[in-house]
């Protein structure tokens, strides 16, 4: 029997940011995926993106929230930071909820 043994190197985030577009319509769109040594509300937050689209302000997120072990991701948990509108948690339902085999 063979043991592999990876160690804990962070954390991986994926989701769907709340936005508020130019004109002020509010919308969704998918985060580009990111690292962070730690998963508090604050780190989160200032890491929140709208994936190079460009957008007058980010509102929030629904994060999904994955241990890297080495490369290998293990879901923990999904979290929302800041404020998300309902339009965008129907999305996130609908669309965006990522499988976390």
């Amino acid at each position: 029997m063979k043991t592999i043994t990876l160690r804990k190197t962070g954390y991986r985030v994926k989701g769907i940011s709340d936005l508020t577009l130019w004109g002020g319509e509010n919308s969704s769109i998918m985060m580009k995926e990111f690292s962070v040594k730690n998963i508090s509300k604050e780190n989160l937050k200032k890491n929140l993106n709208d994936n190079g689209f460009g957008v007058e302000s980010i509102n929030g997120a629904i994060c999904d929230i994955y241990e890297n072990y080495e490369g290998t991701l293990r879901y923990l948990k999904t979290k929302t930071v800041g404020k998300v509108s309902e339009r965008t948690e129907k999305h996130y339902e609908e669309y965006y909820h990522f499988r976390h085999d």
